[in-house]
Order: structure tokens, then sequence, then C-alpha cells
């Protein structure tokens, strides 16, 4: 066995040349671990020590932790080991928080040795061990293990020193004893190896005394300092601080107490004024419902016999608007007569003008007989139309066949097609009366254009060629007047624009497939009948 005077001289060597060794082992701890860090030790008589360090264990070195669950002493025992040699078994308390809360002790947790000291008395030897926590369980954080910093004073605190717990990293705590050697003088630190009065496991301890060799006379002003640094007060201060809170929270919910009270009274007491109020309004409701009940069958009565008069005023209405629309459709139809008989009797005054034999020329729109085979001709072409146009019914020809057998095949150069028709012609494919447009476009190639030659005014060559329902000279004013109804009627072809507002039509009904339109004009220039539309009714405002 070595002398103790050795051993205390080898330990002391130890304590001043392992500054190196600790700030390596501490590197080591910071590299495994987030800071959550269990403080522990072994402990063992000075006898037992030198055997021991004649192991060569040094500050830095790894150690491994192994839960013995089949000890016979003691289930939570946790062996610790040097280079797969057994050195010694963790405190009993220490094991049992380590066997409950570490499940990693169960297939080895490892560790490393942060310190070799002797006991203040110098009766013992302690190899100090930190344990990096991979996860911090809820009870281990309850006790203190944890990242964040948190500190208190110690109850072994007299008037001889001021003793602080803390649990923080370790260059915190450096911080922490730099900060406090400033103003005190810092008699004791290290490693605590036992809880707090809270039950918390605060790692680091330091004992305080001022220039006297005492405790401060004041520990605020130590916690000022602390807290004015790191900005946390201690755990005291937080209980007392939340104490107070508590209590401050208690007298506010008194007071909110004692006003919900008067509150529940000051309603109570409403709802019996509103309670009386209510009777004495659903009193008069029922009175006032009786009453009006009564106002209700004499408006009723009223009501019935001002219904009465205004149906009959409404029949007389209808029957003037009737009249009213019948008259201007006499109207409209008489000053079109009017308008066209005025045109042909200066066409026949011109004509007879011309001829100087006082009698009116021949031509072909006005529909007299020159002879013989000029009825035999006209004949000859009426059974013609009609075959074609039973053919082009039978057929189902579609309005771009209509306008391709006419102003190609049969009356090729009396019509000019733009592009716009054969498009129109194209989307309207799904009409039906193929009969009666071939029949049209045939009367617009031959009549009409025949009477344009003649020198037949529109109104005139129209009414000749396909009669009053089938031909339009205008459109009403309110299409006239619209500006998308005149855009769409108007096209453009060489260097013409032309509005065409006369057109022939085929049904009256919204449907595309029955209704159609033509829109057209007479190019003198060109001699042809120019068509710019040929497919479904074009925009009408408000329909």
């Amino acid at each position: 066995m070595a002398p103790k005077g050795n051993l205390f001289q080898r330990l002391q060597h130890l304590d001043d040349a392992g500054s190196a060794e600790r700030q390596a082992a501490r590197q080591r701890r910071q590299q495994q671990s987030s800071a959550e860090i269990l403080q522990t030790f072994l402990a063992y008589r000075l006898e037992d020590a030198a055997e021991k360090m004649a192991l060569g264990i040094t500050i830095g070195d790894s150690l491994t932790l192994q839960h013995e669950p089949t000890n016979q002493w003691d289930p939570n025992a946790v062996k610790v080991f040097w280079r797969e040699q057994w050195i010694g078994y963790i405190p009993k308390d220490m094991a049992a928080l380590i066997a409950a809360e570490v499940p990693e002790a169960r297939d080895g947790l490892e560790a490393v040795v942060t310190g070799l000291a002797t006991t203040s008395r110098r009766d013992a030897f302690r190899l100090q061990i930190a344990i990096p926590i991979p996860r911090a369980s809820r009870r281990l954080r309850e006790l203190g293990v944890s990242s964040s910093f948190a500190w208190d004073v110690d109850r072994t605190s007299g008037s001889d020193k001021l003793r602080l717990v803390i649990s923080c990293s370790e260059g915190a705590f450096r911080e922490l004893q730099e900060l406090l050697a400033a103003s005190f003088d810092v008699s004791k630190c290290g490693y605590s190896y036992y809880p707090a009065q809270d039950g918390r496991h605060y790692p680091w301890y330091l004992s305080l005394t001022d220039a006297s060799g005492r405790a401060p006379e004041d520990p605020d002003v130590v916690e000022q300092l602390i807290r004015s640094h790191f900005g946390v007060p201690s755990e005291s201060t937080r209980v007392r601080e939340r104490q107070e809170r508590l209590k401050e929270l208690e007298e506010k919910q008194e007071e909110i107490s004692t006003r919900l009270e008067t509150s529940r009274a000051e309603q109570r007491r409403l709802q019996r004024e509103y309670d009386t109020s209510r009777s004495v309004l659903e009193r008069r409701a029922q009175k006032a419902l009786a009453e009006g009940e009564q106002a209700i069958e004499l408006a009723q009565s009223v009501e019935g016999e001002l219904r009465q008069e205004l149906d009959l005023k409404e029949q007389e209405l209808q029957l003037a608007l009737a009249e009213i629309q019948t008259l201007s459709d006499q109207l409209a139809q008489i000053s079109t007569e009017l308008e066209v008989n005025t045109l042909e009797l200066d066409y026949f005054r011109q004509q007879s003008g011309s001829g100087g034999s006082g009698e009116f020329a021949v031509t072909p729109w006005t529909a007299a007989d020159g002879g013989d085979g000029k009825a035999e001709d006209q004949e000859i072409s009426d059974r013609l139309l009609m075959s074609l146009r039973r053919l082009a019914g039978s057929e189902r020809l579609r309005p771009r066949q209509c306008l391709e057998l006419v102003s190609e095949e049969l009356c090729p150069g009396h019509l000019l097609v733009l592009d716009s028709a054969w498009r129109s012609a194209d989307e309207a494919k799904g009409f039906e009366y193929g009969d009666r447009l071939f029949e049209l476009l045939w009367l617009l190639a031959t009549n009409f254009r025949e009477q344009k030659f003649a020198g037949a005014p529109d109104l005139v060559a129209g009414q000749q060629a396909f009669g009053a329902s089938s031909y339009a000279p205008r459109e009403s004013q309110t299409i006239e007047n619209n500006q998308q109804a005149r855009r769409e009627r108007t096209f453009s072809y060489g260097d013409k624009t032309i509005e065409m507002w006369q057109h022939l039509k085929i049904g009256v009904k919204d449907s595309e497939n029955r209704t159609l339109r033509i829109h057209f004009c007479w190019d003198a220039d060109l001699g042809q009948v120019v068509i710019g539309h040929c497919g479904r009714h074009l925009h009408v405002p408000g329909h």
C-alpha cells in the first residue's frame, strides 16, 4: 500500500497538470452530446486509490457503464468499465436513476473521466464522471438534466459561505465562475454529487465569500449579478415569483367571482323585468292580432274588388295594344306597297319616255310575254327550277353545297361569294331546308341579277324576284343603330367595305337548323351579286 503522503502529492500533481486533459475531455463531451450531461462519480477509500491510480486512468479517458439487473444486492446496479476492466459501481441513488431513465445503459452507455480528486476531509478519493445522455427523459429533465441554464442557493449555505448549485454546460459554468470571481472570493467550485433541496440534480456548485471571509451580506446582489448576465433568476426566486403570481391570480379570481355574482344578480333582476314586459307585450300583441285579422279581411275584400277592376283594365289594354299592332303592321305593309308602286311607276315612266312610241318597253322583270318563244323558255326555266329544287330537297344539300351548285356549276360568274359566306355556310351545316335555300340562291343569281341589269332599284328587284315574305330591303332601326349588329353586317372585299342590310330570310324560329339568313348587295361595277353571309341569324339586340 502506498503512503498517504505520496498519494496526496500525486493527486496534487495531477490537479496542477490536468488542465490540458480537462480541456480535451470538455471538447469530447461537447462532440458526444448536446450538453445534456449527467454528472456522477466513483468513490474509493484512500488505501484502494493507489491501486486504481496504478492502472493509468487519466482525465479524458472513455468509460462504459453497464446495467447489471442480475446483481443479488441491487438489481439497479450499474458497473463501470475502463478499457474492458471493471473498476467499480455507480452510487446507489444515481444507479437507480440511470437504470430507470436511461435505456441505453442495458447495452452499454459511454461516459468520460472528467476529474480525479480527494474529498474535502481527505479521507476518500473520487473519480469524477460525465455521462452524455442521448435524449433526456421527462424525469431527467425534471431533475435538471438539461442544456438550459438553472441555478439556486444551496441548503448548506450559512454565515460562513454562500453555496450556489448550477445546472448548465461546462462552458457556461466557467463563464459564471469568472463573472463572480470579479466581485467575490470563489473559495470552492466543482461537481455537485447530491441533489438539492428541491430534488433537482445540479451538476455544478461553487461557494462565495466576501473580503472578510464570510458569506455576502445581501444574496440579492449575487442574484442581480447573475440575472443581469444570464437573464435567469434562481429557482427559489422563480418559485417565489410563481407563488406571488398565483396569489395575484387568486385575488383577481376572487374579484372576478364577486363581479360575476353581482352580474348574475343584475341578470336575474333584468330577467324579471323582461318577463313582465314580455307578458304585457304578448297581451298587446294578441289584441293587435285580433284587430289585424279584421283589418286583413277588410283589405282582402278591397283587394279582390281592385283586382277584378285591374283585370278588366288589363284586358282592355291588351285589346288596344293588339289593335295598335295590327294597324302598325297594316301601315308598314301599305307603306312598302306604296314605295314599290312609286318606284315601279317612276321606272315605267322612264321606260315610256325612252321608247318614243308611248308603250312600256318589255323587260325581264315586268313578267310580260314577248312572244311564244319567250313564254316557252320561261316555262322550261320554271320546270328546271322546280326539278333542281326537288333534287336539292331529296339529297338534303347543305348550305355550302347549294352555294357551290349555283355559283360554280349553274350560274358561274353571277355570284361573288365572300370567305365570310363560306364560313357561315359551313357553320350552318345542319340546316334542313336545302330546297328552299337553293331556290333563293337560284333566283338571286338569275331573276334578281337580270332585274338589276335592267336598272330596277333594289326594293323593286327584290320584291319582283323573291316576294315580300322572303326579302327584306333593310333591318329595323334598333338593329341598324346597334354597334355589334352593324359590325356583324359589314363586309369587305377588294378595296370596298359594304354594310349589307338587305337580306333573304328562311324561317323565324330560334333554331339554327330551320332558320337562315343571306345578306347580299349588288355590285354594278362587277356585274355580280356579292354574298357576305349565308348562315345563322346575325345579332339582334335584346334577343
